[in-house]
């Protein structure tokens, strides 16, 4: 086995519920009909419905170690997400909500911080 860890950086639980917020917060639109219509649309054309995007509903089944890592200013997809996804996931597992920082920026605001704890993390599983 290859893969001893993960790094899970601005994850989102469900396909529906980064629409959903979405749809909601950015242009203030109902999740119906649109998100119904939505996902009807891809059900009939690729086969597979936006629930079933869960990465909530994956990540219980995952036993490796993961390091959860998310901006507690991010408004694309919102960090109440990562509290889901780390309550779902098992042991072992790390989370570090970064302060005043927005989607995908906390390497980039946190340089060094992320450096080290990403390597810390890292180092603890992979000898």
């Amino acid at each position: 086995n290859f893969v001893k860890c993960f790094i899970e950086d601005c994850g989102y639980t469900s396909v529906w519920d980064e629409f959903s917020e979405e749809l909601e917060n950015r242009f203030q639109l109902p999740k119906f009909p649109f998100l119904y219509v939505s996902d009807w649309l891809c059900r009939q054309k690729y086969g597979w419905s936006f629930k079933e995007a869960s990465s909530l509903k994956q990540i219980k089944k995952s036993i490796l170690p993961m390091l959860f890592i998310h901006g507690d200013a991010d408004t694309f997809v919102p960090t109440h997400m990562v509290y889901s996804l780390y309550e779902a996931k098992p042991e072992p597992k790390e989370l570090w909500v970064v302060p005043g920082v927005g989607h995908a920026i906390s390497y980039k605001k946190n340089k060094e911080e992320y450096t080290c704890r990403v390597k810390a993390f890292v180092e603890k599983y992979i000898r």
